[in-house]
């Protein structure tokens, strides 16, 4: 496929992004060819994945191998990936996904693409410390800033998509329930609900059902429990712990050399930090 037909397939779908989410389409594009490899990846070809979102979406996930940069060395990783039934799936999810996690909160709407890719790799989209230049060099190269002024230039305001309008953030992993009312009582467990960003399906007595897909009933958990205060702030000196085993967002081992020495926080997130020296996501609780 050639890079023209590959921007005019995904062009429909990246243009629909800043109304329904306050994402630019010059962005998604740009990061779809970076990370599609401009649609010829096996991600993209085999899962219909163009943006390397991992996790599963909906069940579906596929096991590859791929690389991360740590402590400024790049290591080959295996990584799980959302598989998607077609790459018009993909881009709306790309959308979701921006919008769902909180720490992207920043780059949501703003109108300037360097500033928004900026503001999505600062929030840890990616680990390459050249990802947010490699984007803005295809949106430049191919022209694809024109696709902004097209959604730009029209009257309406971007909005987001309502599903992800009312949305819940666990700051740590609590207790689920299949009633409000045992979760009030705290009796009756079903399951645990992991620390991050999830849809509201409802409200009640105080206790909120959270789900991973809008409009699905998920598990009730107690607010009350989901006390973890985010007490770490930019700026704030760390420490890894000696008992620290891996970076929180990959299976790389950190080194003995990196533990026990003064770090600085770049970015706060729900159970994890990223160090500005080197450029790696941290779980909070290997920090001291």
């Amino acid at each position: 496929m050639s890079t023209a037909n590959f921007l005019n397939s995904i062009k429909p779908g990246a243009l629909q992004l800043w109304s329904k989410f306050g994402i630019l389409p010059s962005v998604a594009a740009g990061q779809a060819a970076l990370e599609s490899a401009w649609g010829k990846s096996g991600l993209a070809v085999n899962y219909n994945n163009l943006f390397g979102i991992k996790g599963s979406y909906q069940g579906n996930s596929a096991m590859l191998n791929t690389w991360e940069v740590y402590g400024g060395q790049r290591y080959d990783i295996k990584a799980g990936f959302r598989a998607y039934p077609n790459w018009s799936t993909s881009i709306l999810d790309y959308g979701v996904f921006l919008t769902v996690n909180q720490r992207y909160k920043a780059a949501i709407n703003v109108s300037d693409y360097k500033k928004q890719i900026t503001a999505i790799h600062k929030a840890g989209y990616a680990t390459d410390p050249q990802y947010a230049n490699k984007v803005i060099s295809i949106i430049e190269n191919y022209g694809l800033a024109n696709w902004d002024k097209e959604v730009l230039n029209k009257k309406e305001s971007p909005k987001k998509e309502t599903t992800s309008a009312d949305t819940y953030r666990v700051e740590t992993t609590l207790n689920g329930y299949k009633t409000a009312a045992d979760a009030k009582a705290r009796k009756n467990k079903a399951g645990a609900v992991k620390a991050g960003s999830y849809y509201v399906f409802n409200r009640s007595g105080g206790m909120v059902n959270v789900t991973t897909k809008a409009g699905v009933l998920g598990s009730w958990i107690n607010p009350v429990d989901n006390k973890k205060a985010a007490t770490l702030k930019v700026g704030q000196k760390v420490k890894i712990k000696s008992s620290a085993k891996k970076y929180s967002r990959s299976t790389v081992t950190i080194p003995a050399k990196y533990k026990n020495k003064s770090y600085t926080i770049q970015q706060v997130a729900n159970d994890d930090v990223l160090i500005k020296e080197l450029y790696s996501w941290v779980k909070k609780s290997d920090l001291q």
